[in-house]
């Protein structure tokens, strides 16, 4: 059987070096979920490094959440889990985002979901609408109840996302989405802010049904210009008010 590892030069990190050959090993699915990779004695030799590279090429895979490693029983490769990505990138952000964390993420927002809209409006499945038009609805029941009404928000979003058809938007997506549960409270204080909410979801969601993708960019991108002013003037009354 011929071995997907080769013995590797020694002007870079050795443990870089073998785990970034197991895991492109696993990307191009030599080695499958579930699969137990080769003992550290092995790897060692097919590599012609020392076990203590092999060890910590396994705990960088391990903390990507590529492999499972199980004392007393060997490495396996693990079931890929969205979350492995999506969980480091957010936190990342987080730290990253300071104090004008939210104005920054509403400019990424201003960015994205424009053309995010557009593709969704053009590649929409007679699903995607049902789950579109449920967090409308859900949106309206919880107007009063703006904690609720928030997440039924964000899940518009996130089902617009998924509607694009193209399985990276919501992968980018995620964690920005992730984020707005801890801003968009803020904004959703503002007089008439969830009536506005509630008019531009419904007119997106026209435009989705129209299959209108230059509609439901501009509705889009007006939506979010909206909200980008109102972060402004959160931001400035509080500094107003400090």
């Amino acid at each position: 059987m011929n071995s997907p590892f080769m013995k590797i030069e020694r002007e870079e990190s050795l443990s870089h070096k073998v785990e970034r050959q197991i895991r492109d090993a696993i990307s191009q699915k030599i080695f499958l979920p579930g699969d137990k990779l080769p003992g550290e004695n092995e790897l060692a030799m097919r590599f012609g490094v020392s076990r203590t590279a092999i060890r910590e090429a396994m705990r960088l895979l391990a903390g990507r959440g590529l492999v499972d490693i199980r004392r007393g029983s060997g490495i396996y490769v693990s079931d890929i889990d969205v979350n492995h990505i999506i969980d480091p990138f957010y936190f990342m952000l987080e730290i990253k985002s300071g104090d004008k964390g939210f104005l920054h993420l509403v400019n990424v927002r201003l960015f994205l979901e424009p053309e995010n809209a557009r593709l969704a409006a053009l590649h929409r499945s007679e699903e995607d609408l049902v789950l579109l038009q449920k967090c409308l609805e859900e949106m309206k029941h919880n107007h009063d109840t703006p904690s609720e009404m928030i997440k039924n928000d964000i899940e518009f979003h996130r089902t617009l996302a998924i509607a694009s058809k193209n399985p990276i938007i919501p992968i980018i997506m995620e964690p920005v989405f992730r984020l707005l549960y801890k801003f968009i409270s803020s904004t959703y204080r503002q007089i008439h802010a969830p009536d506005l909410a509630i008019e531009n979801h419904t007119l997106i969601l026209h435009a989705c049904r129209a299959q209108d993708g230059d509609r439901a960019y501009n509705i889009m991108h007006k939506h979010m210009t909206e909200a980008r002013e109102h972060v402004r003037l959160l931001l400035k009354t509080e500094s107003s008010s400090s």
